[in-house]
This record gives structure tokens, sequence and C-alpha cells, in this order.
């Protein structure tokens, strides 16, 4: 009773460091599968990127019912063997990560059976099995397959194994079962001298008597219990987006060679090979995943958007005031390009970095001024148009970035407009608040009204007017 006791406590011992080691390692993986390679900071440094909150992967669980064939010193030696299988069942508990390997902790139980019947020996055994254990698995195929049906598998790993081997070698009277060569059954041994009283026995196959401890080999006292190694292979069959079936087969190489109580030291007939027992236990299984593929897509499809990096300067878009930097190019705290001059025009496409304070500059960051386009205008009116346009987008800009650029412009002009002409009457409704000055920004609608077609002016009296815009200076 104490042996079963310590028995029973030292598996869930091993069950429980099995089951730590086993969530050590998932996040071990979750973790390297998720980190990125940071870049090396450009000078200013590139704002550091956020990385986005790891995904979390629920468990699946699995439960597989198959058959477990004994492949040792007694029976065939086939793993194939249908008459020689018996049941098994097995528990597991996966955890997944990004990547195309997964961990899982099991928890197998089943029976394996030998029985030989030979003109060299008569031997047999029935032995229960519990047996946990991790194993790693790798799918060929990404997981960013989600149509995939077929998933095929390798898997190995570690286990612990428990076995319990029993023999038939008495009746149900409990008398010993003698193997005649005639292939009979009888209660006394044919080689001794009152054979001919014996009477024929017939096996009950009730497994009574507990291997070990019928020592038939005088192997003693030998340890039940033994480290293992589970490798195999199979196929992922995804029947919705939760539950999935195994097809699989796995070997488990044991480390002992006492599951059918015989081995290479034993003596005559009952002198087995030297290679430690094994078995094989192939099934199919049902898995269930605790994590809804729907949320998991929401979820990473809202975390892909508000970590997403579109010009890769290291601000996520959503905080983003500039979201088309090009690549490697020092941005602020808010993904802004460097703009040393202040002038609108981001430096990496800046083509005169040093422009002055409330300067007029066209799309390179050059400067523009009232008196080049002038000039322009006065060469030919109609070709200089665009550069018109260009330079009141140019002042608008101004305006926006330094709202008191437009009352400095009023002031420098206001004296001036004094010694000179006065707004003709036809364009005083253009002079909105009655300044006595045509601003970049009255004459920038005026513009805008004609180019629509909605202005009241013909073409002579348009151009007219930005001769005048230019006079008043």
């Amino acid at each position: 009773m104490n042996q079963t006791l310590q028995a029973v406590k030292s598996f869930f011992q091993a069950f429980t460091f099995q089951l730590f080691v086993l969530l050590l390692l998932c996040s071990s993986v979750s973790s390297f599968a998720q980190e990125a390679t940071p870049s090396t900071p450009a000078v200013p440094p590139v704002a550091e990127v956020k990385k986005p909150a790891k995904s979390i992967f629920l468990p699946i669980l699995s439960f597989a019912q198959g058959v477990m064939n004994f492949n040792g010193d007694v029976g065939y030696n086939k793993l194939n063997q249908p008459f020689s299988s018996r049941s098994g069942f097995q528990i597991e508990v996966q955890l997944q990560s990004a990547s195309r390997l997964s961990f899982a902790l099991f928890l197998l139980s089943g029976r394996v059976y030998g029985d030989e019947k030979t003109i060299k020996r008569n031997a047999n055994f029935k032995s229960s099995i519990v047996s946990e254990g991790i194993m790693l698995r790798y799918d060929f195929l990404s997981k960013k397959n989600d149509d995939q049906v077929i998933v095929p598998f390798i898997t190995a790993g570690l286990e612990y194994m428990f076995f319990r081997s029993k023999t038939d070698i008495k009746d149900a009277n409990g008398k010993l079962y003698q193997y005649w060569d005639d292939g009979s059954i009888r209660d006394i041994a044919q080689t001794e001298p009152n054979s001919d009283q014996a009477v024929n026995l017939y096996r009950d196959y009730s497994f009574e008597s507990d291997l070990r401890d019928a020592n038939l080999d005088n192997f003693g006292k030998y340890s039940t219990s033994t480290w293992g190694v589970p490798i195999g292979a199979g196929f992922r069959f995804n029947v919705s987006n939760r539950i999935s079936m195994h097809f699989s087969s796995v070997l488990h190489l044991t480390g002992t060679d006492y599951i059918d109580g015989m081995t290479d030291a034993g003596k005559g007939n009952r002198k087995g090979n030297e290679a430690n027992d094994k078995f094989i236990f192939s099934s199919v299984s049902l898995r269930f995943s605790l994590s809804s593929p729907k949320e998991s897509e929401k979820a990473s499809q809202i975390t892909a958007l508000v970590y997403e990096d579109a010009d890769g300067d290291g601000i996520t878009d959503l905080d983003d005031d500039s979201s088309g930097t090009p690549r490697n190019n020092p941005v602020t705290s808010d993904g802004k390009p460097y703009d040393e001059d202040n002038d609108g025009i981001p430096d990496y496409r800046d083509q005169e970095l040093k422009s002055s304070s409330n300067a007029v500059v066209n799309e390179n960051g050059v400067t523009i001024t009232e008196q080049m386009i002038e000039e322009k205008f006065r060469k030919d009116s109609l070709a200089s148009l665009p550069a018109v346009i260009e330079y009141l987008k140019g002042f608008d800009k101004l305006t926006k970035r330094n709202p008191g650029a437009e009352n400095t412009w009023l002031k420098e002009n206001s004296s001036k407009q004094k010694q000179s002409t006065p707004i003709p009457d036809v364009y005083t409704n253009l002079d909105n608040d009655k300044n006595g000055i045509i601003s970049p920004r009255e004459i920038s609608e005026a513009i805008d009204m004609y180019l629509s077609r909605q202005s009241p002016y013909n073409v002579t009296q348009f151009f007219e007017l930005i001769d005048f815009f230019f006079s008043q200076r």
C-alpha cells in the first residue's frame, strides 16, 4: 500500500514539474517569435517603434483514442500485429506560438500485451502503462494558411512512464501451467517422474500474477518507472475554426527492458534480446481550441491597425501627423519630419534650408517674392498665372503656420497704399475687411472664383486686377 501511495505521489510531482516546464518553454517561444530586431537610429534619433502587445494563444484541448502495439522480447516482434493491440487513451493540452512550433503536455494511459507460444518458449504478459510528458510539434504548413484543411506534422518529446506488468502462469485453482512438447498444458512438468499422472489445464487469461513479484528470472525488485522518448508523425484535419482531428502514430522508445519481464540477462529460453522495450500508439484525437478564431482575427486586425506604421518612421499611423515620410528619415515625436527653417517644407526635400522667417516658399522650399512674381507677370501675364497661384498658395500656407504673417504684410503695405492709387471701384467688393488694400487672401479668392467661372470680371479685368495687386507695393 505504501509503495502504491509513493508511486502516485511521485507521478503527480513529475506531472506538476512537466506542466511548469511546458508553460516556461511556450512563453519563451512566443516571445522569440514576436520580437522584432530594432533598427539603428539615425541622427537626430528616429522615434522608437512602439511594440504591439503580444498575441495570446489559448490552449487546445485534445482527447485521443487509439491502440497500443508492443514490441519487445515477448511476442512476434511485429508492430502491426492486430491481435496483440490493446486500447489507449490520451489527454493533451497544446500551447501554440506564432511560429510553426508548438508544445503539448500529454497524459497517456493504456495497456500493452504480448503472448508467445512457440516451440522455443511459452511466455505472456499484460502491462498497464501511464505516461506523461512534453511533446514538441512542428507543422509543415504555416499558420497563415487559414484555409488549409490537412496539415502534416512531426513530433518528438520526453516522457516519464509507470508500468505494472502481470502474467498468466496459473489457472483459477492456483496450479502452475506446465507446457509440454505436444502443445498441451498440464499441471506436472513433462520431465517429472510422475508426469504420467499429469492432468490437462487450460489457460484462463486472467493475468493474476505480478510479473516482478513472480521473479521468474531472479531480477529482484527492479524499477517499474522509466524515462522515454516519443517520436512520431501524423496530420491534422481541420473540421471547423475551432474543431480539428489528429491522425497520428507515435513510437515510444522506453528506457527499460522490464515491461515484458524478459531481458538479455535471462537464462535458457527466457533469454531476450539486447534492445529496450518499445510500443507504438496509433490514435485519432478530437481537438477543441479555446480561442475564438473570429475574435482572434478581429483582435489581430485591430492590433495591426493600431500599430501600423505605413512610412516606417517609428511612429504609428494613429500618432503620426505626417504618414508619408520616406523611410530612414529622422522625425519628431509626433512623426513630423524635421523642418529647420520652419518654412513648411521638410528638410529631406528642402532645397533652401535657411529660408528667412515669414518667407513665402514654393514646394521645394525655395523663397518666392512678390517682386519675382511681378517681374514674370510684367513679361507675360498669361504664362505667369501658375506662378502667381503658386505664390498665393505659399502665402496661404505661411499664414497657417504663422497667423501673424498676414498682419505683418498688411502693416508693411498699408502705408504704401496711402501714397498710391486707391482700389478701383470695380474691385472694391473684393476688399472684404474694408482696409483699402487687396490682400493676398482676397486676391486668391478672386482667382479661385475666376478659375471656377464664377467671377464677374472678364479676362481684361481679371489681369488688370492682378496688376493692381502688385502695384500696391
